[in-house]
């Protein structure tokens, strides 16, 4: 430019064509089968990629191991258009692993006696008492089931156990897909 004139830049709307923005797009055709699903799912509204266990119903969506693409990468190219992809949080799983150890309880301690326990969760701490854990898969307890909240220690057998809850929380991912114009 001469020195009277300014240098501007025109903005591009245009796809992504050079090496470095070409990372930012996965061709539909790269996409497994149910990535590709998913993806047309989306295109109608949403796709949502959850925790692959017995306890999350098939159509909650797709497993979790599915969703890297759309994470990984900012478009998809399908059909010779361009798709911006879009993630956000769903719904929110919780995987609870209950601890026991021996232990000696306090003059104020809580113990419960295993069979006093509710049905619903006298199996899972037999469990974790007699191989010192159990795990509780994602969807299996919406929470801590709320008879196990209050409860420090469990007597078993003439032998009473220290209990430790561990929470592990997954939220679903969520794409949406907006074609691009």
């Amino acid at each position: 430019p001469t020195p009277t004139q300014t240098a501007t830049e025109t903005p591009t709307t245009a796809s992504p064509t050079s090496t470095a923005e070409s990372e930012r797009v996965v061709a539909y055709e790269e996409l497994n089968s149910h990535q590709q699903q998913a993806f047309r799912d989306a295109i109608d509204g949403e796709a949502s990629f959850v925790p692959n266990t017995s306890y999350v119903n098939d159509s909650a969506g797709y497993d979790f191991e599915h969703v890297d693409p759309f994470r990984e990468h900012e478009y998809v190219r399908y059909e010779g258009e361009l798709y911006e992809i879009s993630t956000h949080p769903g719904e929110l799983y919780a995987a609870y692993q209950i601890r026991t150890s021996v232990g000696s309880p306090g003059e104020n301690a809580t113990v419960v006696a295993l069979e006093d326990l509710p049905e619903r969760v006298r199996e899972e701490v037999r469990t974790a008492i007699i191989e010192g854990e159990y795990y509780a898969p994602y969807g299996k307890w919406d929470s801590l089931p709320e008879s196990l909240q209050d409860v420090e220690y469990v007597r078993y057998e003439n032998e009473t156990y220290e209990t430790a809850y561990v929470v592990g929380d997954a939220w679903a991912t969520v794409v949406t897909v907006e074609k691009v114009e």
